[in-house]
This record gives structure tokens, sequence and C-alpha cells, in this order.
């Protein structure tokens, strides 16, 4: 690698990071999609089909629009996102080291930045040149519940990339759910989810990861954690005058009793975010071919319209656009695919994929799985359409799981076997072999 791909090997997990942000109106940066232009850079027929088809439906697009960029754009979001899956998951040995040890770096800069900006210790003077690369970057909390964002424009964005970070984490150092070890890495993810980025997301996901533990046993035990974790929250919750957003909003749920009928509040609260993705998944069943690449805008407002939700029911569109609905992506891979290329696109990408996701060592072994599942979720219900991290950490995953050389799971097990981290407990080594078998 040279010292270019060096530098990228970094960018690439910091999406939201521009050259120069005043340059570029989209909140994510094509990192993923330099870094992947490589000779070596090889993809299957089958992805390459679902490419040729996005290629084809943006071009057919061109004459709806004044400028060249709009379907361009949008092309480039998908590819941004996915492309990068096949480069990583046949890099070689030198090149996957240094791409995991980027990573920590990038993992532990996000956890002192977010430390050091809700103690408001960020120099001031900092803060307007962190924004010409970072957009809404702030030295301290944003506020009104909400806190920090470290080196993403969004509290949400660090919610859901930390989760990444935190899981191949577990995955690369070995780290036994069901060990001390485990229990106090995953109750500090979760407080510092809680308190210090304060993001609704976050409660989503941490349950995501939890249920992702999957095996009874370790859900039992992992339901044990959230209720000893829980019980701290409230506590120290109590102590403070403002309430963090994902606290407040978990208390009026259970409170309100909102979990009888949960559909209002989650239209209120998601912003655009259920409403689009909901719309959009409609949208693809009754156009089959989509509204055509970059054609996102007129198509969402006409989805959302036809499910029958007026827009004053809905909290963002209420105060930002004069309760009517304006055109949004929705957030979310599948839906995004559904709304520009319908069901035809999605069951593209679907093939594209399959192969790489029905490995049943992926979900057999306890330290991938949760990789995985965090993946599923973000691509179909919760994420960004142009965001490459769900596709990174599944294809790092995927890598260290099932190396390029490696013939069966078995095998590649075998590999990483020795860098487990056992905390005394001579069950957790059998147990961890039980279930990667």
């Amino acid at each position: 690698m040279n010292g270019f791909y060096r530098i990228l090997a970094y960018l690439i997990y910091l999406p939201n990071v521009m050259p120069l942000k005043m340059l570029f109106s989209s909140e994510i940066f094509p990192w993923a999609f330099i870094y992947s232009l490589r000779r070596n850079l090889s993809v299957t027929l089958a992805y390459a089909i679902f490419v040729v088809y996005l290629v084809a439906s943006a071009a057919l697009m061109l004459g709806n629009f004044t400028s060249i960029l709009v379907p361009a754009r949008a092309l480039f979001a998908l590819l941004n996102a996915s492309l990068i899956f096949f480069l990583l998951i046949k890099v070689d040995d030198k090149e996957f080291r240094f791409l995991t040890k980027a990573f920590e770096w990038v993992f532990f800069t996000n956890i002192v930045l977010g430390v050091v900006q809700f103690f408001g210790m960020f120099p001031e003077f900092l803060g307007p040149v962190m924004q010409i690369f970072i957009d809404r970057f702030t030295v301290e909390p944003h506020g009104f519940g909400r806190g920090v964002a470290g080196l993403f424009a969004e509290p949400s964005y660090m919610s859901m990339s930390i989760h990444y970070y935190f899981a191949f984490f577990m995955l690369k150092r070995r780290i036994v759910h069901t060990s001390m070890a485990g229990y106090v890495a995953i109750s500090a993810i979760i407080l510092f989810d809680i308190f210090i980025i304060r993001s609704i997301t976050g409660i989503v996901m941490i349950l995501v990861y939890l249920a992702a533990l999957q095996k009874l046993k370790n859900l039992i035990r992992a339901t044990g954690v959230l209720v000893i974790v829980s019980v701290a929250v409230l506590f120290i919750a109590r102590q403070v005058t403002e309430l963090p957003r994902s606290i407040e909003f978990t208390i009026d749920f259970v409170q309100d009793q909102h979990y009888k009928d949960p559909v209002p509040i989650l239209l209120d609260q998601s912003g655009f975010r259920f409403v689009s993705v909901w719309a959009a998944y409609r949208y693809g069943f009754t156009h089959p071919f989509g509204s055509g690449i970059g054609g996102w805008g007129n198509a969402s407002i006409e989805a959302m319209d036809d499910i029958g939700i007026p827009a004053s029911m809905i909290g963002f569109f209420a105060s930002a656009a004069n309760a009517e609905y304006d055109g949004v992506r929705p957030t979310s891979f599948a839906a995004g695919l559904m709304l520009e290329t319908g069901i035809v696109g999605l069951v593209l990408f679907m093939i594209a994929f399959w192969p790489f996701i029905r490995r049943k060592g992926l979900f057999s072994d306890p330290l991938t799985r949760p990789v995985v599942i965090l993946f599923l979720f973000n691509i179909f219900a919760l994420g960004s359409i142009g965001d490459p991290l769900p596709f990174i950490f599944f294809a790092l995953a995927y890598r260290t799981l099932f190396p390029p050389e490696t013939k069966s799971t078995e095998e590649a097990v075998e590999a990483t076997e020795p860098l487990l981290v056992d905390s005394g407990n001579p069950d957790l080594m059998q147990e961890h072999n039980n279930g990667t078998q």
C-alpha cells in the first residue's frame, strides 16, 4: 500500500469527513469508492449485473434533469456503499492488518473526542476549522437532550457507527460476550451511547446488538446485563437536569403506554426515517422498476402521499416543511433501491450478496454474528443509502472468518482461536468451540 491508500484506510471509516465541506453538499464523501478503485478489484457476475442495471436506470433518467450530476450522485451513493465489500474480502494479510489497525485508531479517537466534547474541553478556536471538514461539527453536545457526534455530522450517525466499531472490536480481539471482559465492554458501550452520544438510534442499535447474541442462554445473560445497566442509567439520569433524548423517549414510551400503538410516536420521533422507509417499500412493489436512479425526490413525495398518513402527523415535516411532504431519500439501502430501482433492483442486489450472507459460519460464530445482524438491520430497516460502514464491517468480519486462502469455516476459526480472551471461566472456551461447529 502506498501513502495515498494508507491515508484512505483511515478515511473509509469516517464517511462524514470531507476534503472541503463548502465544496460538497452531500454528507457522505466517497472515500470507500476511491479506495476500491484498484487493478485487483474483482466483483462477482451477479454484482456486475446489478451495477449494469443501476447504470442503465441512471442513463434513462438523464433527460429528466438539467444536470447529469443528479442521477450520477444517486448512482455513486449506491456504489460507494457496496463496491468496497468485494475488495475487502480479498485483501492480503498485510493490508488486512493495516486496515484493522487503522480501524482501532479511528474507534478510540471517536471515543476520546466524544468525551472531550461532552465535557466542553474541545478548543473553541478549532471549531470553525473542523466545520470545514465535518458538517454541523460542534465543540460541545448538540443540546435538547442530544449528545456529541465525534467525527460525524450527527449524534445518530455516530451512534450507528460506534456499534459497528464496537462489534468488530469484540470480534478482532476475540472477546467473548459472556466473559467478564465482555460484560464490562458491553456495559461501557451502552453507557457511552446513552450518556455521551444520547441518540434514540443508539437504543435501537443496542437492542439489535443484544438480540444478535441469539442463543437463549446468551440472551438471558444479556438481559441481566441490560437490567443492571438500566437501573444504573435511571439512577444517574435522575441526577441530571436534562435527560438524554434516548432515555426521555424510553421513559415516555413506557409510562404513556405508547407500546400499545407505537406507530404515532414512531412517526413523530423518527424524523422522516420511519415513514420514508415504509413508503419506499410499498412504492417498489407497485413500481417494479422504481422511479429511476436520481428520481427519488418526486417519487418519495408520491410514495409518502400514497400511504395515506398526513404530513402533519410527522414532526419532521410538520415543523420543517409546513406540514407537507418534501422529497427525501429513505434511510435504508434496500428501501432506497425499492424507491429508485423497484423490486427488480432489490432482487438483483439480494442475488449478488446472498452467497456471502448465507455462509453458516457467520451466524454460528458468536463474535461474527452481531456484525452480520447489524448489517442486515441497517440495510433493510435503518441506515443511510451511501454509508459504506455496514458493508465495510460486514466485509471485514467475513474476511476475518473466511480468509481468501481458507477452504472451510473450521480452518478459519482455528486460525483465530488462539486470540480468544478468557476471563477465567473454563466453560467459555468450550462454549465458543461448540458455537462455531
